[in-house]
């Protein structure tokens, strides 16, 4: 009996997809709760603000869905002077971001056509990004929340990347982060509101988007700004985020921006992934597989020898459960499990398909 059969020219095919889903917790895409851990903001808040979907304080299975923080080139809003003591976190948070995301020798980030010494950062981690972020399959609302004063009172704006207008540019570390796309105003279903050209020059474009890294960088400068709309206007883009650059200060700039996102109480994000398939086409001819080792096939004479069972002898038959792949070693690499039997025998043939993601 045959246990083993190799493959033909054309039984073995290969394709490619691209996989997009939903970024956050349980697979979805858009979330409308945002929820911090005590625990984690009094003992990291300094440099970062972990964000949950689900509250951590009483849902076990609550995990972070990204991370919120604040850097500052000469480290303002955070204790510690330049050349003395103290952590400085901003700068650090600032000095990763540059040495990650810019060309060596970079001291400050571009928005649009402002340089800026200090960001606001959302960031997921690689678990979720997979590949990359969706670059136009993400919609951020911010609020003016709690903070919002005078004409920026009651207000949200709602953030895109400009990948729909933009092929992004290159001025990133080519290994890990291009394109990069603009910030900016408008949404996934009406497309760019206020393209980054036509921000302010004194402010410049809401930010940066890096989708292989899972990176949104925000500009603390438009967010404090940007451009004028009637007062009281949702979806206007007078947000008035007021970020603090104290010096040898704990300004805690993230909880800002956390409390923005959570004011705004929308985020839509997916991601990407490069999946190549091989499919494997695995034919069992009528001549073939017909017989087992399975002891149920068998049974033992008087004489004490094994024969296959006198009824199924002369009409020989089996039911398929699984197909085993094999190197050429014949050891075992892959198992494909059937969701029901398949009956083979000398008058049937069987055709399966093994598929294998990679």
């Amino acid at each position: 009996m045959a246990f083993y059969k190799n493959f033909e020219d054309g039984d073995v095919v290969f394709d490619n997809a691209t996989i997009t889903s939903g970024i956050f917790q349980d697979g979805a895409s858009s979330v409308d709760a945002f929820h911090s851990s005590s625990t984690q903001y009094t003992n990291t808040g300094d440099y970062n603000v972990d964000t949950f979907r689900y509250d951590p304080s009483n849902n076990a299975s609550a995990s972070v869905q990204f991370g919120v923080a604040y850097g500052h080139k000469d480290g303002s809003g955070s204790l510690g002077t330049k050349g003395a003591t103290g952590d400085r976190t901003t700068a650090a948070i600032f000095g990763q971001f540059n040495n990650i995301i810019n060309p060596a020798e970079t001291t400050s980030f571009t928005f649009g056509s402002v340089s800026s010494e200090h960001f606001y950062a959302i960031v997921f981690n690689r678990a979720r990004t997979r590949e990359r972020m969706e670059a136009g399959g993400w919609e951020l609302h911010l609020g003016s929340g709690s903070f919002g004063n005078g004409a920026s009172a009651g207000h949200k704006i709602k953030l895109i990347d400009d990948s729909s207008t933009s092929k992004g540019t290159g001025n990133t570390r080519s290994a890990l982060g291009t394109p990069e796309y603009n910030v900016v105003s408008g949404s996934i279903a009406d497309g760019v509101k206020t393209a980054a050209a036509d921000m302010t020059s004194n402010t410049g474009s809401y930010g940066a988007f890096y989708p292989k890294l899972g990176v949104i960088l925000l500009n603390p400068l438009a967010l404090g700004g940007g451009v004028a709309a009637p007062v009281g206007t949702v979806g206007s883009e007078v947000l008035g985020v007021p970020t603090i650059t104290g010096s040898n200060a704990d300004n805690r700039n993230a909880l800002t921006m956390f409390k923005a996102i959570k004011s705004g109480s929308y985020f839509q994000a997916k991601r990407e992934e490069d999946v190549t398939s091989r499919h494997y086409f695995v034919r069992a001819k009528a001549s073939e597989f017909n017989s087992t080792s399975n002891d149920t096939y068998y049974e033992t004479t008087a004489a004490g020898t094994k024969r296959i069972i006198p009824g199924l002898a002369s009409d020989q038959k089996t039911y398929i459960t699984q197909v085993g792949l094999y190197n050429e070693d014949s050891e075992l690499l892959a198992v494909a499990k059937l969701s029901q039997p398949i009956l083979k025998s000398k008058s049937r043939e069987a055709l399966i398909k093994v598929k294998l993601d990679f």
